[in-house]
């Protein structure tokens, strides 16, 4: 295919490949196949001007421009665009034509006021706007409040008791300049967030003539039943049928305990059932959901709020009495109205109470422009100060795409037949082990769809148990299999697996009370593994910790690896969530990073849990952070952005104290005039919120971009 090098970064390039080159469906298959090129971190294609853009490791140029070279033009690759992502990109734009719109049309208007209306129409016209900021500061007055709102209202009024009419008429137009930047990074932080609250999987389980079938989701429509096993995010509004469960609704509600459900009760997208096993018939379909709406409810929440952004709206209005305080003081020792009317005019309130926020909500929109979806305020500054990180191994340190590497045969059984059964009970888990097995299972050209197995019994983190061909089966771990079900083990098991694969990762298969086999799969570290914990080191974590289910040696071979401090193997996940919980009765504040059903309750615990993008979905429900990008790199991205954001927070309280101190000394000095003052006041006030809506991290800085 034939392109022009437009821009020519390390580790990102942009490509111009001709309009009208790509449709929608070949756009997103073309940056499907680059995604897929080891190294590349991001890809997008626009089809309106035919424009390529890549983010890849910078090692990998080449590859990248061999990937586009061998594009063929008459076949390209393509793929369904979601219907959730083109909504969502819809809405971006939109909201920025919106943004573009508003502040043109004030700019605008201002500036014809200024030159073409006399001088009688610009006074009314000021009249007119300050009715609105006075109504408001009464309001808040009556409520018995003297807020940011009162002290502008009274400013407002003060110009025009003096007949300052350009004064007043300055000051509203910088408020409402600041007004429309912080509404603008309000609504792109609450699109991330909506985007990221809504956990769905690509394809569900629909039942079809009393079988289960896998759909994707974009043929889910209202009526249909959809069977969801244990560990599932619910991906669309029901109704049970049939089957119970316990089912956490934080997502909805904010509780924590579970609720029980069973026939007849009303379920929602984006709960997690934890426990038991549902048949849902679909009452709304994906994109009509409750949870769909229920966004600006969970983005005001004071609970996802950052400390430091609750604290400046508290202190904000704290400031407010302090400084009528001050005026009332100035005049009495000055006896001058217009000395004392400085502190009405200048005052800390508003740049406080403004920039704050807006620096906050620009960073989370600034992390999901780098695939980083956060879902509330809290977490950004938790990340900042923590200390420590505990790691899952499987999926997180690992690979999400593990490999089988050998099948044992423990008794007269071929390996294939070993493979088969445990093919068919594993494909209705969402982990990427149970991924492994149906995958080799399906290299091997084996069918598992003709063995018929009871209701699936999942017990988390330690193995599944059903019937198939009237056969008791179970699936696991040895803890599993041998301690909880009381498998007899053989003696020379541990020697055989020793010699077989010593560093992998081991799931036994048991039938009819016997163990069968052993099906050993290798987990390979992630290239980036030790490179992003001593990156992260030198940001300021002191401990590196790994928690895993696997075996010691397994454990302690990647340990060694990645350069964790410490780990602690074969670990239950109720002892996982118990060790995270420690950490932090220690003072510690930690990161957890997982991506399995059993790293839920460890997630949950932590000051702020991150999943990957191969998380489970039940995973990503629970995660306070989910990762698009499937690169650790994302967590030193994530820590250098919300320590920058700290660090611009503090800068913003001394500049705002510093210059606003300053013009308060010099209006009651009388050096500089009240409406310079106010101008240059107000002016600092939108210059800050301005100047926090730019991006913390350049491009390619943090690992991606």
């Amino acid at each position: 295919m034939h392109y022009k090098i437009i821009s020519d970064l390390p580790g990102r390039l942009r490509l111009r490949c001709g309009s009208n080159l790509f449709g929608d469906e070949e756009a997103r298959g073309v940056a499907y196949a680059l995604m897929r090129s080891p190294g590349v971190r991001h890809a997008e294609v626009h089809p309106a001007n035919g424009s390529v853009l890549v983010v890849f490791d910078p090692s990998c140029r080449e590859r990248v421009l061999g990937v586009v070279d061998g594009l063929d033009v008459l076949r390209l690759p393509t793929a369904e665009v979601g219907i959730e992502s083109y909504a969502n990109a819809i809405e971006i734009a939109a909201e920025n034509n919106r943004f573009a719109l508003r502040l043109g049309g004030l700019i605008a208007w201002r500036g014809i006021r200024s030159l073409l209306l006399p001088a009688p129409l610009r006074h009314a016209w000021t009249l007119m706007r300050s009715v609105g900021f006075i109504a408001e500061g009464l309001r808040r007055l009556a409520r018995g409040e003297i807020t940011v709102e009162v002290l502008d209202a009274t400013a407002v009024v003060a110009s025009l008791l003096r007949r300052s009419f350009g004064e007043a008429d300055t000051v509203m137009f910088l408020l409402q300049l600041s007004s429309v930047l912080e509404r603008h990074v309000q609504s792109r932080a609450h699109l991330a967030l909506k985007d990221g609250l809504i956990t769905r999987a690509e394809n569900v389980w629909a039942v079809v003539d009393g079988r289960d079938v896998r759909i994707s989701m974009d043929e889910v429509e209202r009526g249909q039943v959809l069977h969801l096993p244990q560990g599932s995010v619910l991906p669309v509004d029901g109704t049970v049928v049939d089957g119970e469960g316990q089912i956490d609704e934080a997502s909805m509600t904010g509780e924590s305990r579970l609720v029980h459900k069973s026939a007849g009760s009303t379920v929602y997208a984006g709960t997690a059932l934890e426990d038991g096993d549902l048949l849902v018939r679909v009452t709304a379909a994906p994109g009509d959901a409750r949870i769909d709406g229920i966004v600006t409810m969970v983005e005001q929440s004071s609970e996802l709020k950052a400390g430091v952004q609750s604290k400046a709206e508290h202190l904000a209005d704290a400031l407010v009495p302090y400084s009528f305080l001050s005026f009332f003081a100035i005049l009495a020792l000055t006896r001058n109205v217009t000395k004392a009317m400085a502190v009405l005019m200048v005052d800390y309130s508003c740049a406080i109470k403004l920039s704050t926020p807006v620096a906050v909500m620009s960073a989370i929109d600034e992390a999901s422009k780098r695939s980083i979806v956060v879902k509330g305020g809290k977490y950004l500054e938790a990340l900042a100060t923590a200390d420590t990180v505990v790691f899952d191994k499987t999926g997180t340190l690992t690979h999400a795409s593990p490999r089988v590497e050998g099948v044992l045969s423990l008794t007269g059984a071929d390996e294939d037949t070993v493979l088969r059964y445990a093919a068919c009970i594993e494909e209705h888990f969402p982990h990427s082990m149970a991924r492994a097995i149906v995958a080799e299972a399906a290299r091997r050209g084996l069918s598992h769809e003709d063995e018929l197995h009871a209701k699936v019994n999942y017990v988390v983190a330690h193995g599944i148990s059903t019937q198939v061909d009237g056969l008791e089966a179970l699936i696991g771990s040895a803890h599993f299999l041998f301690e909880d079900e009381g498998i007899a083990k053989p003696d020379d098991l541990e020697e055989t697996i020793q010699e077989a694969m010593p560093t992998a990762s081991v799931v036994y298969l048991a039938l009819g009370g016997e163990l069968v086999g052993a099906i050993c799969i290798s987990d390979p570290l992630r290239g980036e593994a030790a490179a992003t914990i001593a990156r992260l080191r030198g940001l300021g974590i002191q401990k590196v910790v790994m928690l895993t289910g696997d075996s010691e040696s397994c454990a302690a071979h990647v340990a060694s690896s990645v350069g964790i401090d410490s780990y602690h193997a074969q670990v239950l996940p109720e002892d996982k969530s118990g060790y995270v919980q420690a950490l932090r009765d220690e003072g510690h504040t930690v990161i957890m990073v997982g991506d399995g059903i059993n790293d839920s309750p460890a997630l949950a615990a932590a000051n702020v849990s991150v999943a990957l993008s191969d998380a489970s979905d039940i995973a990503r429900a629970v995660a306070d952070v989910s990762v698009l990008d499937s690169s650790l790199e994302s967590l030193v991205t994530m820590r250098l952005l919300s320590q920058r954001l700290m660090g611009r927070i503090r800068r913003d309280y001394g500049f705002i104290v510093g210059f606003n101190s300053a013009l308060i000394a010099l209006g009651v000095a009388s050096a500089i005039s009240l409406t310079t003052a106010a101008y240059l006041h107000n002016a600092s006030t939108l210059g800050a919120v301005a100047l926090n809506t730019r991006h913390l991290l350049r491009v390619g800085e943090g690992g991606v971009a």
